[in-house]
């Protein structure tokens, strides 16, 4: 960045124009050159040579302010009203303005929800594989087909799974009450008393997810406040109903124990983990909650051990306050659900076009516990040293993502560009390096810490260091940790190894966090084991956490502010005739009153002679004062040339030698409409090439249509239009609208529609951007989008119509483009070239011109062909020409009638088309006959048939096409209305189905043996349950999908369609369940399967007219070949011939 000199130069450099001197010399060089015939006299006493001075000194003068600070020659006279724009109506956007773009890369999303309150980290995946169900596709007597059931006779069918679909976690801030918002374990620090006084215990309580196998419950749970509240102590009952150390016993219902020996199972189990199920009883409600399996620890000294008894602990297990286990866990919830849904809110405003959220949820965690022998110096802290081997544990478990200022960076010398690269977040800025760093692990490096730990003063030696996983119940997790590899380079674990002195895998997805309670460190010191003071040791760990906190900054600058100017006024003119010397009288004095008339008439003769001049310099003068209006926004403009009107306030005796020279005559003599038009746009130009925009196809195909005056001023127009609108389109050309929050109102659009309405000049936003990502199925049985393949069938790209594809339903009734073909051309390569180059996109131009009865309508003509070829008069003759032309008319003007009464109502209302063409001929028939007409023609049976079938077709052709564009509107906001209703990342019906079978599974997976996992996660599930889950919710969805696609075949109304009663669900028989699994599966898939009825008849709407969505062409005259005419001629694929 240039900086101002600190010094003055002792011959400072002027150019040319401010230099006085070079100029005198300069025009006497040429007065010496072109008149030295006859001027001899070049001294300053010299008339001519006093007037090139005073020139000269006039333009140093200008030339001065010409080369004032570009901020001051711009400041207004008046200041801003809005200090933050001190330049109104100018295309000057600040850095976070015009820089910052929507999200687009996953690390863009990342910082997006990093700058969330609750948000501390966060990670987006590109979804892989299906999100929740795929479908199959295959060729069948060489056609396409879908379904979600593959075939059972055809050979690899293709299973298809949409793609485009993102995986969004995030790491929630720890709350100071509660702790870790990413878990669900409840940290309590109890105490047991005894003779000797009270002995703290520290509880864990890990809580199962009821959330996915009872999804009534979990609801009841968050959401009954008054119940929870339980003011009265009599609208919520808590019960322990089972406590153990396996999942089937319980201690308090075991008769053979008596409460001695419950205390002595307790104690014999301490270090171990007891599993618990609750009963919640909501009293009003007359609701029950269940919890299964809660898994607890208990960490504490012997003392406190045998102090605890097993009735206490039930006491404190039961607690109903809220500081009792249960009150603190929903409030825990309650945040993660709350915080979850502000993530939803933040990435549905910035999803991309074409793009989706399969799921988003908080980053599953697993605890690592560290566990070494440390030798430290004589002159350590043991306990400040504990505190910094945790802190440095955690910071390379959990790398945090700081925020910066601006001016931080800025002192840091980061380009602007890559400041604000990325969106526009609101506290503050985050280094791509610092994001990098903050990925979530998938393997844990022991050498990695030691390095570390090394690094802390007072550190000598780190000895034994291991690690151990812990999964969600708090047990340890086997054949995870030190592999050995195979020959192709992959890990192979042992499934009885617990611990690492390596490696630790982390399962996919998930982030490990280090498990303090189960963490140990013994010191040495020359020698002699020592152990820290803990509680010394934890709030030494808290100052640590507190001193490399960078909190999110809330008020700091966030924007380079756009310098402001000072107003010099750079009209404000002196004359140069008052420059003269006095003896010319010709200055402010004038002459004195006793100057003779002749005296006073050369005065006036040399001050019209200056005028010249003086309107040249004054013009120049205002040119510099009205620099902002040559790049102005503002359509007001009506100049590029300015003038200055000059009065006798200015020049004394102006009103003398000047007649009829006003501000209007000044300005036609200087610019010309024609000029302004040419110059406005060249500016203009110059703005848009500042941005690498430009209008010049458009241009040149506007000036062939309207003429070049009238396109040159809707071109300024347009392009003060699109400009204004710059931020925003050029922030949000890859946004896609919220589909979660009013889908259709005005206001809620993608952002390359704005871009494109305004490149093309359409003052009507009516086009609709269809992603068809959004109407892929969302559950099994939901609608398909109608299989479409061109030539020989194939599975090469036509079996999925959703994925990175758009379809741009363009107003086809608009001018010019009804029209038009070359600008319907140019419109069609403007959106191609604005279309993300990852998406293939669709252009169809729907005709929206509803009906007008036309009595030259073409039927009417092929109506009189019809009559004159096959129809005969009362005399067995061929009708007369004008005869068969007056029946036409009249045949069609009563079927136009008929049409209009009939249709009036259901211009908007889908009807199938077969379904449509049956009841239109049925009105016909009711309402039209033969005998209505007075025709010279016999209309019998037979050309009457055929005269129907021709009215039929004709209306037929109006009602789909005349209306198409409002129709598919219609529908597409009708399905987005009933869309926005359900959130589809909280569905996931199979794998809600899924959840109750693995709650309910009394026999084991067989398919799900302690296998290690490919990711080196520990055992992974198998998913013998999973396949049985995806087969039950297939059949249903069969069922569904056959009950919704009959009713739409059918032209069944919404309203009409029956409830769904699904069949008998049938569990799968490799596995034994509980009994009542198959009524709950049952339960869920009717109550949620009727929840989709009116989402999913409206999908099937939409995508029928989507795929039938017709262009509309002018139409074309097609002429006899002996006229020879041109006018309105047919050309392929750009016009239409009838109907």
């Amino acid at each position: 960045m240039s900086q101002l000199p600190v010094t003055i130069p002792k011959r400072p450099a002027l150019k040319p124009a401010e230099d006085y001197y070079l100029l005198r010399r300069k025009g006497i060089g040429f007065i010496e050159e072109m008149g030295s015939r006859l001027w001899t006299d070049y001294n300053s006493h010299d008339p001519g040579i006093t007037i090139l001075e005073a020139l000269c000194y006039a333009i140093t003068d200008l030339a001065y302010r010409a080369g004032w600070d570009i901020k001051d020659i711009l400041a207004p006279e008046t200041d801003s009203s809005d200090p933050s724009q001190p330049f109104p109506n100018q295309a000057f956007f600040t850095a976070r303005e015009i820089l910052t773009v929507n999200p687009t890369t996953p690390d863009d999303f990342r910082r997006l929800l990093i700058d969330l309150e609750t948000v501390r980290n966060a990670w987006v995946f590109c979804k892989e594989c299906a999100c929740d169900l795929s479908y199959y596709a295959w060729c069948e007597n060489d056609k396409l087909l879908l379904s979600y059931r593959a075939p059972a006779l055809t050979p690899a069918p293709q299973p298809v799974s949409p793609r485009g679909l993102y995986e969004i976690l995030v790491e929630l801030e720890t709350d100071p009450d509660l702790g870790d918002l990413n878990d669900s374990k409840i940290v309590f620090r109890s105490t047991f008393h005894d003779a000797d006084g009270a002995h703290a215990t520290t509880m864990e309580l890990r809580f199962p997810e009821i959330g996915m196998s009872d999804r009534e419950g979990w609801a009841l749970f968050l959401d009954s406040d008054d119940a929870f509240a339980d003011l009265d102590g009599l609208s919520l009952n808590l019960k322990l109903t089972r406590f153990g150390a396996t999942k089937t016993y319980d201690v308090f219902s075991d008769p053979d124990l008596d409460e001695e020996g419950r205390d002595g199972y307790l104690r014999s189990h301490w270090r171990g983990t007891f599993y618990l199920s609750f009963e919640i009883e909501l009293v009003a409600e007359a609701k029950t909650i269940v919890f299964e399996n809660a898994a607890l620890r208990l960490f504490s000294d012997n003392v406190a051990k045998n102090a605890a008894t097993a009735e206490g602990l039930k006491a404190v297990l039961e607690e109903k306050s809220a500081d009792g286990f249960i009150q603190r866990y929903r409030k825990k919830a309650q945040q993660q659900s709350a915080a979850v849904e502000r993530a939803k809110e933040a990435l549905l405003a910035h999803r991309n076009l074409d793009e989706d959220y399969c799921r988003i949820d908080i980053v599953g965690i697993e605890e690592v516990a560290v566990c070494a022998d440390v030798e430290v110096k004589p002159d350590a802290d043991i306990e400040r040293v504990q505190a910094r081997i945790w802190f440095e544990i955690e910071q390379y478990f959990n790398a945090p993502v700081p925020f910066y200022s601006l001016q931080e960076l800025m002192d840091a010398a980061v380009a602007v560009e890559e400041i604000f690269n990325g969106p526009e977040l609101e506290s503050g800025f985050i280094k791509a390096e610092d994001l990098e760093a903050a990925a979530l692990k998938s393997v844990l490096r022991v050498s990695d810490i030691i390095n570390r730990l090394m690094d802390i003063d007072g550190v000598i030696a780190v000895n034994g260091l291991q690690l151990a996983k812990y999964d969600a119940a708090g047990n340890v997790v086997r054949g995870a940790a030190d592999p050995t590899w195979s020959s192709e380079g992959n890990p192979v674990f042992d499934s009885s190894k617990a611990s690492a002195s390596w490696l630790m895998y982390i399962s996919k997805q998930h982030q490990p966090r280090l498990y303090l309670n189960a963490s140990r460190f013994l010191f040495y010191l020359n020698g002699l084991p020592f152990l820290p003071r803990m509680d010394e040791a934890s709030d030494t760990l808290n100052q640590l956490r507190g001193e490399a906190e960078r909190p999110k900054i809330k008020n700091a600058p966030k924007d380079l502010p756009i310098p402001a100017g000072t107003f010099l006024n750079p009209e404000d003119y002196f004359p140069v005739q008052y420059s003269f010397p006095l003896t010319y009288g010709i200055g402010a004095q004038g002459l004195p009153s006793h100057a003779s008339s002749l005296r006073r008439a050369q005065a006036r003769q040399l001050k019209a002679y200056l005028l010249i001049f003086e309107q040249l310099l004054g013009n120049a003068f205002a040119q510099i004062a009205h620099a902002a209006d040559l790049f102005s926004l503002d359509p007001a403009v009506e100049r590029t040339y300015f003038v200055r009107e000059f009065s006798k306030a200015i020049i004394n005796g102006y009103d003398e030698i000047v007649s009829g020279l006003n501000h209007s005559a000044l300005e036609k003599m200087t610019e010309t409409l024609p000029e302004f038009h040419e110059r406005r746009n060249r500016f203009l130009d110059h703005i848009l090439a500042r941005f690498g925009e430009q209008f010049r196809e458009y241009a040149l195909l506007l000036t062939n249509l309207q003429g070049q005056q009238v396109a040159l001023d809707q071109l300024i127009d347009d392009k003060i239009a699109f400009l204004k609108a710059y931020p925003l389109i050029s922030h949000d050309r890859g946004r896609a609208f919220n589909y979660a929050v009013d889908p259709c109102s005005p206001d809620n659009y993608p952002g390359i529609k704005k871009r494109i309405t305004l490149l093309l000049g359409l003052d009507n936003e009516r086009a609709i951007v269809v992603e068809h990502l959004l109407l892929r199925p969302k559950f099994p049985g939901d609608a398909l989008y109608p299989a479409c393949s061109v030539g020989a069938c194939r599975i090469c790209g036509e079996e999925d119509p959703y994925s990175f594809r758009v379809t741009f339903v363009m107003p086809g009734w608009l001018e010019p483009f009804n029209t038009d073909m070359e600008m319907r051309g140019f419109a069609d390569r403007t959106i191609r070239e604005e279309t993300p180059s990852h998406l293939l996109g669709k252009i169809c131009w729907v005709g929206n011109d509803g009906f007008t009865e036309d009595p030259d309508n073409p039927v009417v003509i092929d109506l009189a062909d019809l009559l004159v070829e096959k129809g005969l008069t009362a005399g067995g003759t061929k009708p007369e020409r004008a005869d068969a032309c007056d029946c036409g008319a009249a045949i069609y003007t009563a079927f136009n009638n008929v049409f209009k009464e009939w249709f009036q109502d259901k211009t908007l209302a889908y009807i199938r088309p077969d379904l449509l063409k049956t009841e239109m001929e049925a009105e016909f028939n009711a309402k039209v006959n033969p005998g209505d007409f007075s025709c010279t023609t016999v209309l019998d049976a037979v050309l009457w048939a055929e005269v129907q079938a021709m009215m039929v077709a004709h209306f037929h052709h109006v009602a789909l096409y005349g209306w198409q564009f409002e129709r598919f509107e219609d529908a597409w906001c009708k399905w987005l209305e009933a869309d926005a209703l359900i959130d589809w990342t909280e569905e996931h019906l199979q794998a809600r189905v899924e959840a109750i079978l693995a709650k309910n599974l009394i026999s084991p997976d067989t398919a799900s043996q302690n296998v290690p996992s490919p990711g080196g996660g520990g055992l992974g599930r198998g998913d013998g349950v999973c396949r049985c889950a995806a087969a039950i919710v297939t059949d249903i969805g069969m069922e569904f999908y056959e009950l919704i696609g009959a009713a739409f075949k059918a032209g069944t109304a919404l309203e009409d369609i029956p409830d769904f009663a699904p069949s008998e669900v049938v569990l799968c028989p490799d596995f034994e369940f509980n009994s009542g699994t198959a009524g709950q599966i049952q339960e869920l898939l009717e109550e949620r399967y009727n929840a989709y009825k009116e989402v999913s008849y409206r999908l099937w709407m939409v995508v029928d007219l989507l795929s039938k969505l017709s262009n509309s062409y002018p139409p074309a005259t097609l002429h006899d070949f002996d006229a020879g005419s041109d006018h309105n001629p047919v050309r392929l694929g750009k016009t239409a011939l009838g109907s």
